[in-house]
């Protein structure tokens, strides 16, 4: 019923995934990074460390936005799920619907 308004619910559910999937590699990218080996200068190692520090920051940053977004459309697609659902249930099975479906 409410997929007449034009809401693609295999889109958002394939953006869903696709997020998580974006969140999976950023949260594996992150256990790679702890893995450091000395270089053998103090002063490159420490560089590499803070570098590195800095970027699962900014990982956890992106990783939690990322998270936000796939929540965020999950809820959009609960969300028709339960408008269609109301809807549906208000209509009388044996009534022709009003309207044109692309209106």
């Amino acid at each position: 019923m409410a997929t007449g308004f034009g809401f693609d619910r295999e889109a958002v559910l394939q953006a869903v995934q696709q997020l998580t999937a974006v969140r999976s590699g950023l949260e594996a990218t992150r256990q790679q990074a702890r893995q450091l080996s000395a270089t053998g200068s103090r002063d490159v190692d420490l560089a590499l460390h803070d570098f590195t520090n800095a970027a699962i920051q900014h990982q956890t940053g992106l990783v939690a936005a990322v998270t936000a977004a796939a929540d965020r459309l999950d809820d959009v697609v609960n969300g028709h799920d339960q408008l269609d659902s109301a809807l549906g249930s208000r209509l009388s099975t044996n009534q022709q619907a009003k309207g044109h479906i692309n209106e």
